[in-house]
């Protein structure tokens, strides 16, 4: 494909220094791609793939581009335009690297080919490249780390790459072991990915560099527990080439202290890079440094002092010599390594036909560092499920009538954000489950015994369902759970479930302990965990607070200890009431009635998927809101069913659909239902945190509040 676009008429006529923009998917023809426009001395100016025309247009005008290539999904496709390929400022030039800067507009970093191969090369000698020691990546290469260290890092040095192009675990880990790879590289997101996989370690690997975003304790601390400490964290930005700052190795001793014990430290600077802390910023020189912004002189002179000093924005201190980071002193986003200033997100949401007043807010998130969230000033009713459309600036969390701004009428993004929690399942983790649960479908709708009552039949219909909507797939690799066990125990009593002389209840029995660990365990456990880290996060467990569904009490028992006012739990069962040993007191609620008159009122009303239970669910949300003082609000963790927009079905939809509550009051509901639903009751503010895996929306918590 690559050839097609070097013996193009067009490709062959530009001269250096010529700018050349590419949009290509991260691949060995986009490296290739890249190492030729060295060799010829051209300037490239690598686009993310999913980059719109209209962004493209933009960097093309900008840079006075002569050339666009774009590559896969489609035939590579190489369109002249009329730059200026003998552009003064592009001389010597051998990337220009778009990033988002502090006015919202993405600027141009200018990379000469001098401080690109320094840079590389220091980082080279630093993992030891060498043909005798290869080096692996699965990050993409129109970003600085795989460009800069991994592609032209190898290449300086004759060492080969082994470029994974799509990441998984246990195939990113066997494909660096057949190749020998000594040292490969990863960002905190897919770590997470990693550790929650746990795939073999390859015998060859040393270590995983890691960089683009924060490492947090936690994850170091998961990491060493399944690897030891064969970790190390760097840092960098753009406008310095990449890495500046490397960890030294460490033994375990040393790892524990440093990476669990306290926040992960960055590490030692490179050979010829000098740090200097100024007013707790991290400032840097270094001859690995940008020339400037592209066309931007203003916002070179900000960030470059004229004795060189590069500001990094970030702010930092040293740590027994290491450098530790504490955040950004700038509000940019950063989402999975990729940085996005709150103005860029706000635009993307106001030319999808958002109004009034809201902000994009950074929102921590474990396995992205930060994720997109959105807190509108009022309700005025926007169609805030419809905002999760665009999968790139989707925000993870939505909040209204909690807008915080400053005496002069600036929006506090981070206070704003710390009041919100984002969450995520491992995609790999949760196509997996679905795959097994294919497969339990299948033997279901293959099985010779037919349905003969109506909860039969209602699990047939949605097995078949599932089976049509989920692709023929073998499971993936990963931890069993007690989701599997649950599905099998489904298959092994169909013929009873069929025939109607057993219940979903009836199957759990006959497990001792298996429906305790299916509601505790993942993937149901993610719920109860994501409800009390919203709870906690939203500061709303001071007064009277309620449960409403405590089941087995797996919420229960996360929130009991946080909250410091009055705790109430209930169920409508009385033997769940009974067994519950919880602080707080434990009351017979079946929320299908109204409630009982010595209730009293709630600050704070939460459920964990049950009231989707409810028959119907209008009215006991009705009588939950009665329950309510005012300005209190109802939390409730539920699931989503379907769980993408082409209707694939939730995991364990046909299995619940053995139970009572469930094949008989419709199951999950969709965000938009609920939403609808709690206008529909009176409550107003409504907000929610979704809960992802991937293309799958597994539902979250929704909240709304009395006005």
């Amino acid at each position: 494909m690559v050839g097609s676009v070097t013996t193009h008429p067009a490709w062959q006529r530009l001269e250096a220094p010529g700018r050349v923009v590419v949009r290509w998917p991260s691949c060995h023809e986009l490296a290739a791609l890249l190492c030729a426009c060295l060799d010829r001395g051209l300037v490239a100016v690598p686009l993310h793939p999913r980059a719109t025309d209209d962004e493209v247009a933009d960097v093309v005008d900008r840079t006075a581009a002569s050339l666009i290539v774009d590559g896969p999904p489609a035939a590579p496709r190489v369109r002249a335009v009329p730059g200026e390929p003998q552009h003064p400022a592009a001389a010597g030039l051998a990337f220009i690297m778009f990033t988002s800067g502090s006015t919202g507009r993405p600027k141009g970093v200018m990379l000469g080919r001098e401080a690109v191969e320094g840079n590389a090369a220091k980082v080279a000698a630093l993992h030891g490249f060498s043909p005798a020691r290869p080096h692996g990546t699965c990050l993409p290469l129109y970003h600085v780390n795989a460009l800069m260290m991994s592609l032209l890092g190898t290449r300086l040095t004759a060492a080969q790459l082994v470029l994974c192009e799509r990441f998984e675990p246990t195939a990113y880990f066997a494909g660096l072991g057949r190749a020998g790879a000594r040292t490969a590289s990863i960002v905190p997101a897919l770590l997470q990915e990693l550790v929650e996989q746990g795939p073999a370690w390859p015998e060859s690997l040393e270590y995983l560099i890691t960089a683009a975003a924060p490492l947090t304790s936690d994850l170091a601390d998961r990491f060493y527990r399944l690897y030891g400490p064969r970790l190390r964290q760097g840092y960098g930005l753009s406008e310095a080439v990449n890495f500046s700052f490397v960890m030294p190795t460490l033994d375990a001793a040393d790892f524990r202290q440093q990476y669990v014990a306290h926040p992960p430290p960055v590490g030692l600077p490179l050979p010829e890079t000098t740090l200097r802390l100024e007013d707790g910023e991290v400032w840097l020189r270094t001859p690995d440094r940008m020339r400037g912004y592209w066309q931007d002189p203003e916002a070179t002179i900000a960030a470059v002092t004229p004795d060189g000093w590069l500001r990094t924005g970030d702010l930092g201190e040293l740590r027994d010599g290491l450098l530790v980071l504490n955040g950004r002193r700038s509000e940019v986003i950063n989402r999975g390594g990729e940085k996005y200033h709150p103005l860029e997100v706000e635009r993307h949401w106001r030319a999808a036909g958002l109004t009034g007043s809201f902000a994009a807010v950074p929102v921590p998130s474990e396995r992205l560092g930060q994720e997109f969230g959105l807190v509108l000033a009022a309700d005025d009713g926007p169609d805030l499920a419809g905002l999760c459309r665009d999968s790139r600036f989707r925000p993870a969390v939505v909040a209204t009538g909690q807008f915080l701004v400053t005496s002069t009428g600036k929006p506090r993004r981070r206070a704003m954000g710390e009041r919100l929690v984002a969450a995520g399942e491992s995609a790999q983790r949760y196509d997996a489950l679905l795959s097994y649960a294919r497969q339990a479908a299948e033997e279901i709708v293959g099985h010779p015994v037919r349905p003969r009552n109506a909860r039969a039949s209602r699990i047939h219909a949605h097995a078949l369902a599932t089976v049509a909507a989920v692709p023929e797939t073998r499971p993936g690799a990963g931890p069993r759970s007690a989701a599997h066990d649950a599905l099998d125990a489904l298959v092994e009593h169909w013929p009873a479930l069929a025939d109607g002389s057993c219940t979903g209840q009836d199957v759990m029995r006959t497990c001792p302990g298996l429906w305790r660990r299916l509601m505790t365990e993942w993937p149901m456990g993610s719920y109860a965990a994501l409800a009390a880290d919203t709870l906690a996060a939203a500061g709303v467990l001071g007064g009277r607070v309620l449960e409403v569904g405590s089941g087995v009490g797996n919420t229960t028992g996360r929130i009991a200890p946080l909250v410091t006012g009055e705790l109430v739990w209930s169920d409508g069962a009385p033997e769940l009431v009974e067994r519950g040993s919880w602080p707080g007191r434990g009351v017979v609620f079946d929320f299908d009635r109204p409630p009982p008159a010595d209730l009293g009122t709630f600050d704070t009303i939460f459920g964990t998927n049950a009231v989707h239970c409810a028959a119907d669910k209008l009215a006991t949300l009705r009588w939950l809101r009665g329950l309510l003082a005012g300005g209190g609000r109802l939390f409730l963790s539920e699931g989503a069913n379907p769980t993408t927009a082409t209707g694939t079905p939730w995991a364990l939809d046909f299995l619940f659909c053995a139970f009572d509550g469930w094949w008989d009051r419709g199951g999950f509901r969709t965000r938009a239902e609920w939403l609808d639903l709690l206008r529909r009751a009176g409550f107003g503010n409504p907000g929610f945190s979704m809960l992802r895996s991937g293309r799958h929306d597994l539902g979250g918590v929704i909240w709304a509040a009395v006005e």
